[in-house]
């Protein structure tokens, strides 16, 4: 997966989420606002007056149908220009705090969004810890052979597909040794010597190495070890053989 495409679908899901709370929050708040308008209009009818008294608060408040705003509506008087002269106009507010009008919204939506995102991430994550990218600046640093390649920065073996090959810290050695030798062909004492320096004879050692590696090359390329009458082992390129 490339990584402008991860973290465009990441930023997408999350401004999706954060533009979604805010639709919400926004939709809550016109809501509640409307109740207080609504419960201002009703008070002022039934006390047939523009003047604000407690009793036109308490009047007000108690036709307020949502309980979160009833004891903190307010009623705020304002001044206004109508053509050549001023008018004093009078305005409910809701006065209710940002986290009650945030809990009180529809955040469904914005939930599921969030979710996608983490989704995402722990995908993408995880992805990468078992795809580990290749970095394409590098790419005279990676010899390819017979369906491989071997990055000398990272001392990584790669599929085709940029799939890690993973071995054991013995038969990755092997395999190291053997991809950068000449003609990827070693004889079976430098190879000995190299891996089990205080080893006598290591002769069934590297037999049983190479007869575990043998399945793994040739699952994951084009690849097989051959044997020179047991004085050397060499790697072979299957598809080249054909």
């Amino acid at each position: 997966m490339k990584p402008y495409l991860s973290i465009t679908v990441f930023l997408v899901l999350l401004l999706s989420a954060l533009f979604s709370s805010y639709c919400s929050y926004e939709n809550q708040s016109a809501c509640l606002q409307h109740e207080a308008d609504r419960a201002l209009a009703v008070a002022l009818r039934q006390q047939r007056s523009d003047v604000i008294t407690p009793d036109t608060v308490s009047v007000y408040r108690s036709n307020i149908a949502i309980a979160e705003i009833r004891d903190t509506a307010a009623i705020s008087v304002r001044m206004v220009r109508i053509g050549d002269r001023h008018a004093t106009v009078l305005e409910a507010d809701a006065c209710c705090p940002f986290l009650t009008v945030l809990r009180m919204s529809d955040q469904r939506m914005t939930a599921v969004l969030l979710l996608l995102t983490a989704l995402w991430t722990v995908g993408v994550l995880w992805h990468r810890r078992r795809h580990p990218l290749v970095a394409a600046n590098a790419v005279e640093d990676v010899v390819s052979f017979g369906g491989l390649s071997y990055d000398l920065a990272c001392k990584r073996f790669y599929t085709a597909e940029k799939e890690e090959v993973r071995f054991t810290p013995m038969q990755h050695r092997l395999m190291e040794m053997l991809f950068l030798s000449d003609a990827h062909r070693l004889p079976k004492e430098r190879i000995c010597a190299d891996l089990w320096p205080k080893k006598p004879d290591a002769s069934d050692t590297l037999y049983t190495l190479v007869r575990r590696i043998k399945p793994i090359i040739e699952q994951y390329g084009n690849l097989h070890i051959e044997s020179d009458r047991g004085r050397a082992y060499m790697l072979k390129d299957k598809t080249s053989c054909d």
